[in-house]
């Protein structure tokens, strides 16, 4: 083969080039961007083989439903992630307002148990921003320990012992239907459209990105950084209430266990999808196609028949390879 041919056969298939810097930067950017979905449509082959009852109507619309509670946290964490911050408390906010909500709507409209839990959701984010950005503790300390204190206020409302009944507004938004689709999902494609249109065409999208790529450099650029990482904050709270409430009408109780894995599983989610710890890089979409990616994973152990730990196993994998891909991406990125 001459010259001409191999220059052809490069311009066709450029990873042949990896030697190039420019080009192995390309890829390895690529393969950030694009790892949760191509994994999903590895995963997806793989369960066609494996475990043909995974394509089943009823297990696809279980994926779908526990994907949006997942998908609709994770854009509150994507929200915090991408302006340098991080938040361990969804999942406590998640199960104190399903608490509040479940145990105090059977004696009164649903509307003033709903202000309540929104309230106390923005309540936290606030408590959460104003702690990392006017008296500059870390926001993994911060919202950790914004973790124990929810969990211990939820303890003691409860007295130990969840109880009531969920509301059959909440349960009928959570497992009813749109045609084949859980009503559920189109509250995130809602949630989405929405923080999808705040992040790329206005303002505070800008400011957001612009507090994640250079927190100083946004300082001088006349960008409240400050006021942006509280608002995240609130949103993410918010968003986790959420979840929460979309968690609660999906099991039909709430439980002293609700929300506990939604902390790293949402991390891990937008992580996959392209999020990165720096702040500054990520998108909706690559979030989603992470928590989608997370859900379809645990499925699939529980179509094997396979042992509940090997979900621990699964999370903990997709977790630490996903943080060294992005970190490897970011390294290679920097140089």
């Amino acid at each position: 083969m001459n010259s001409n041919d191999n220059s052809l056969v490069k311009r066709i298939f450029p990873f042949l080039e990896m030697g190039r810097s420019r080009d192995f930067e390309y890829w390895i950017d690529i393969a950030g961007r694009w790892a949760a979905p191509i994994l999903i449509l590895i995963v997806l082959i793989l369960a066609s083989i494996i475990a043909p009852h995974f394509y089943e109507p009823s297990n696809l619309r279980t994926i779908l439903l526990q994907a949006s509670v997942l998908g609709v946290v994770t854009v509150g964490q994507t929200l915090v992630l991408l302006t340098r911050s991080i938040d361990m408390s969804v999942g406590a906010v998640m199960g104190l307002g399903a608490v509040i909500v479940v145990q105090t709507s059977a004696a009164r409209s649903m509307l003033i148990p709903l202000t309540q839990a929104f309230l106390i959701a923005a309540a936290i984010g606030v408590a959460n921003g104003l702690f990392i950005t006017k008296r500059n503790v870390p926001p993994f300390v911060t919202t950790f320990g914004m973790l124990v204190f929810v969990e211990g206020a939820r303890l003691a409302y409860t007295k130990g012992q969840a109880s009531g009944t969920v509301p059959t507004l909440l349960r009928s938004i959570s497992v009813g239907r749109v045609g084949f689709l859980p009503a559920a999902v189109i509250v995130l494609i809602l949630i989405n459209l929405i923080f999808y249109v705040v992040l790329n065409y206005t303002r505070y999208g800008r400011w957001v990105y612009a507090v994640g790529g250079n927190p100083d450099a946004a300082h001088y650029s006349g960008v409240q950084v400050d006021w942006v990482l509280i608002s995240a904050h609130i949103l993410c709270s918010t968003l986790a209430l959420i979840g929460g409430l979309l968690l609660s009408g999906y099991v039909g109780y709430v439980d002293l266990g609700l929300g506990v894995n939604y902390n790293m599983n949402s991390i891990a989610a937008s992580v996959v999808g392209g999020t990165t710890f720096s702040g500054g890089h990520g998108n909706l979409l690559g979030a989603f196609a992470g928590a989608a990616l997370f859900i379809i994973l645990l499925n699939l152990v529980v179509v094997l028949g396979l042992s509940i730990h090997w979900q621990y196993v699964m999370q903990g994998l997709v977790l630490v390879l996903a943080t060294a891909l992005q970190g490897f991406r970011q390294y290679v990125l920097s140089r």
